[in-house]
């Protein structure tokens, strides 16, 4: 059994709006967050106003650094995280 989590092939939609809030209801600036997760302010940029990865280089990086900062505002994944829906 692999201990390893891996990604679907489509990863999910970050919701920028729901991440953005929290960090503001925090009373907290891009660069303090971004000091606090261990990335650099324009990854919180990238992460709240574009649906890009050209900072994080794959959806995948960006997904996983959008988990790390959504437990550092106390949200659960279900709450900034959108699954892909099958069609």
């Amino acid at each position: 059994m692999s201990l390893i989590k891996t990604m679907p092939l489509t990863p999910p939609t970050i919701l920028r709006v729901v991440l953005k809030k929290a960090r503001e209801e925090k009373g907290l600036t891009q660069e303090e967050l971004a000091d606090i997760v261990c990335l650099r302010k324009w990854h919180i940029h990238e992460m709240e106003e574009t649906e890009t990865f050209i900072t994080f280089y794959s959806m995948t990086i960006k997904v996983h650094a959008a988990k790390r900062i959504g437990a550092h505002l106390g949200l659960k994944e279900s709450e900034f995280l959108e699954p892909v829906k099958k069609s």
